[in-house]
């Protein structure tokens, strides 16, 4: 098996048939031997029931899911570790990163053989949105570069679905996140193991679509107040040695630029004594934040040397393993 695409899907039953028959479409004019996998993540309308009629006419599209939702992270892992191929595309059900974001990504594991993760991404240069609400492309643009200030730094897109990975990459690292933070998780084991990573321009669309005598737009069911939350949070105490040591040396530097404030004014015979104080504060919250910056960095290390423990322990399930 050359490719496994994974595609989770949730209360779709409005698009899921035209979505299905656009995305095998698209597949059958590949060459290579391939496989689709649609993970329903606990839907409670009959998205179930369109997938798996469309799967009685194509055997190369498995469905699996369970009977309650679990979130995205969830969904993908079952799909990933359920996938055959060498090559495993995780991408939205609609093709919502275009026709040939399947064929673009598969070209470039090709162009970079080195490369074990290959992120599409809106924010490179040929990449962009269209019909997405301009609330939701400046959170992804504004949140994606935070998250590479404080915690991931590797690519432009951390919070994207869709991407190519390495069958041997993917289903080897410890992934426990079920929710959107599932793409941030994976970033970041993968870059601590040291995973090459590199990344292809993409147009994000959404879609409309025809379903009986009515359009169905897409929405999204991400709420944005908690995902936010979550993100931010993720970020932050991925990589808290970054922004630790970066307060301990603006800490240290405010207090000696006041220490020698405090010395001037001592000098010219004015009141120093505040200063000086503040001066030497400054001073100790950086000594004591370097040092604490110090044992976050032990920690990391003693982390990753668990993710490496967890992943040679880790136990693959049989490829034909169905979803539970």
């Amino acid at each position: 098996m050359d490719l496994s695409v994974v595609c989770p899907f949730y209360n779709e039953e409005g698009i899921l048939e035209s979505a299905l028959q656009s995305l095998m479409a698209r597949l059958r004019q590949r060459s290579d031997e391939w496989e689709l996998i649609v993970v329903d993540d606990g839907s409670t309308d009959g998205s179930r029931a369109v997938a798996e009629r469309v799967a009685e006419d194509e055997p190369r599209v498995r469905v699996l899911g369970y009977r309650f939702n679990r979130g995205r992270g969830h969904a993908l892992r079952t799909g990933i570790q359920a996938a055959r191929g060498d090559v495993i595309v995780t991408t939205e059900i609609d093709l919502s990163w275009g026709e040939s974001i399947i064929d673009d990504l598969m070209e470039a594991m090709v162009t970079w053989p080195e490369a074990e993760i290959v992120v599409a991404s809106p924010h490179l240069a040929g990449g962009g949105y269209r019909n997405v609400p301009f609330k939701r492309v400046f959170l992804s643009r504004f949140g994606n570069l935070v998250i590479r200030l404080f915690a991931l730094n590797a690519v432009t897109m951390n919070t994207g679905m869709t991407r190519a990975y390495r069958r041997e990459l993917i289903q080897s690292l410890p992934l426990t996140e079920d929710g959107k933070e599932f793409h941030l998780e994976v970033i970041l084991k993968a870059t601590a193991f040291g995973a090459r990573l590199r990344e292809i321009p993409a147009q994000l669309e959404w879609k409309d679509y025809k379903h009986g005598d009515t359009r169905v737009g897409r929405k999204s069911s991400s709420r944005l107040g908690p995902l936010i939350v979550s993100h931010s949070m993720f970020s932050l105490f991925a990589h808290p040695v970054r922004y630790v040591f970066a307060i301990s040396v603006l800490s240290l530097t405010i207090g000696f630029g006041l220490l020698a404030w405090a010395i001037f004014l001592y000098v010219t015979r004015e009141v120093s004594a505040y200063v000086a104080l503040l001066a030497v504060l400054m001073v100790l919250l950086g000594i004591q934040l370097f040092f604490f910056g110090v044992v976050l960095q032990q920690q990391q290390a003693v982390q990753r040397e668990l993710w490496m423990l967890q992943r040679g322990a880790m136990v693959r399930p049989r490829p034909d393993q169905p979803g539970t």
